[in-house]
């Protein structure tokens, strides 16, 4: 913080005029004492305080990022030793890496042990029976990524057949209806400030009460004739969802195909040019109800009849008592933190600020209950002014509007480590060189600590923050990274590098140095 003192007048006990001591000064020499003044102050709004000072600070100067923002933090986790402060207090757009914030914040309201449920009741009570879907704000059910991951390599395939088969032993052979009861969120589905003209990508997937298959469908386009209409298929097969063709063929020219998904419907259209089979997914609109024509589609091809169009929304005040439960669908929270942080999956960040805002409030979750959620925890663990100078848009980081400093991301960090469960379950859900969205990093660079973080990217934003751990001393670096402003073409490809290239100074600081080794400034 600056501090700025003005003094108009000044006495002098040694001056023996006894009165207002002056100074003759030029205006050459008072404009030369504000100059350096301005300069000393500026040195010291961006000096660094840690012993790694003189090495990041040439980093700095020797890596071209245009003129970005630049916004840097370390602390030693077990001791909170400062080794980095680089504007550490400079509110930043963190992008993705405002999910470190999210799924923080759902280990400590929902606990490391908590699971999603997703419910299939019945209601025998009326003829045919009513089956009615209660959700929980999975964003995980159905996702074929999470499935194959499992340890019995499950797939959508054979969670319907399961499903379909319990509800098969109940007796049941046919549904009048599908109620879906979403509300534990909101029925606001897609955030206001999320980029209007991508809404229509997977990672702008709509977040509801009850999802399926990570609210998206996959078109499948391959050539035909040159000149013609491309060949067609979606998955899931949606009859419901219409898909117009005005894309060509052409073997010699590159794949652009791109689907357009107008708000608020689901009324598609294929553009461009298909040159080899490709495969694009597409945000849907409305989740419950895709789910819930899902869910009927899929039961219909098991034998148990029931109109993918007999699917409605449960009502505000809609009251189901005395149901039967069929089947019960769970999802640890481990393997939704997982997709969070190694996967970066917006909809899976969003569904967790939208329970949170629940758990707490007991109103249906949304984002304005989240964001207050979120906020009450920062300023219960960090303290008022980290919770003062964050702005908490949404769950993902998609949101242009976050803004988070990098010494609260690492503060918040050493928060969590104060709960050993709690942090092991944090750690284990960050992405690790070689996998997520850290596949492709630190490749060349060879580290001697365990590296796990979480990358995040917008347009001029750059940002990598996480944990680096000395294996055999189990010390442990949090750190933050975050760039703002960064121009396109070559600078924005020094991003990366500079990411690393700290992370590396990092990473030699913690590791065991031979004697006389000396890292400092």
């Amino acid at each position: 913080m600056e501090r700025h003192c003005c003094r108009r007048h000044a006495r002098c006990a040694d001056d023996p005029r006894g009165g207002l001591f002056s100074m003759n000064l030029t205006a050459n020499s008072l404009r030369s004492a504000l100059l350096a003044m301005l300069l000393l102050m500026s040195w010291a709004a961006t000096a660094l305080g840690g012993p790694l000072d003189g090495r990041i600070d040439r980093i700095i100067a020797r890596t071209d990022l245009g003129g970005a923002s630049i916004a840097i933090h370390a602390v030693e986790v077990q001791t909170g030793r400062e080794l980095i402060a680089y504007r550490a207090d400079q509110p930043m757009i963190p992008a993705s890496n405002m999910k470190l914030i999210t799924s923080g914040v759902a280990l400590e309201v929902l606990g490391p042990d908590f699971a999603f449920r997703t419910e299939f009741r019945i209601d025998d009570g009326v003829t045919p029976p009513t089956l009615v879907v209660v959700g929980s704000g999975d964003p995980a059910l159905g996702d074929p990524v999470l499935l194959e991951r499992e340890e019995v390599g499950l797939s959508v395939d054979k969670l319907f057949d399961t499903i379909a088969g319990v509800i098969a032993q109940s007796g049941a052979r046919s549904f009048g209806e599908i109620v879906i009861d979403d509300r534990v969120f909101d029925r606001t589905f897609v955030h206001p400030s999320w980029p209007a003209d991508q809404l229509n990508r997977w990672y702008c997937a709509e977040v509801g009460g009850l999802n399926m298959l990570r609210n998206v469908v996959t078109v499948f386009a391959e050539p035909s004739q040159p000149g013609g209409s491309p060949i067609t298929r979606m998955v899931p097969d949606a009859p419901w969802i219409s898909l117009a063709n005005r894309a060509r063929s052409d073997p010699k020219g590159n794949n652009t195909a791109w689907v357009s998904r107008p708000e608020p419907n689901d009324n598609m259209t294929l553009f461009g040019i298909v040159r080899t089979r490709c495969e694009i997914e597409v945000a849907i609109h409305n989740p419950p109800i895709f789910a819930g024509r899902v869910i009927a589609a899929e039961l219909a091809r098991r034998g148990i009849d029931i109109d993918p169009q007999r699917v409605r929304m449960a009502r505000p005040e809609e009251q189901f008592d005395g149901l039967r439960t069929l089947a019960v669908v769970t999802t640890p929270i481990a393997d939704v933190l997982e997709r969070v942080n190694t996967d970066s999956h917006n909809l899976y960040a969003e569904a967790l600020m939208k329970r949170v805002g629940h758990e707490v409030s007991g109103e249906p979750g949304s984002w304005e209950n989240g964001a207050a959620v979120t906020r009450m925890i920062i300023s219960d663990k960090l303290g008022a002014e980290h919770a003062q100078s964050t702005t908490v848009s949404d769950g993902s980081g998609m949101s242009r509007d976050n803004r988070v400093q990098p010494a609260t991301l690492t503060a918040w960090m050493r928060a969590i480590a104060r709960d050993p469960a709690r942090w092991q379950v944090f750690v284990r859900s960050l992405a690790v060189p070689g996998k997520g969205t850290l596949e492709k990093r630190f490749i060349d660079r060879e580290l001697s600590c365990e590296l796990a973080a979480k990358s995040g990217y917008l347009s001029g934003v750059y940002a990598l923050s996480g944990v680096l751990t000395e294996p055999r001393s189990g010390r442990q670096v949090a750190f933050s990274i975050l760039l703002n402003d960064v121009p396109s073409g070559t600078r924005a490809r020094n991003a990366k590098p500079f990411h690393e290239a700290v992370v590396e100074e990092l990473d030699a600081w913690l590791s065991p140095q031979p004697t006389g080794a000396n890292l400092g400034g």
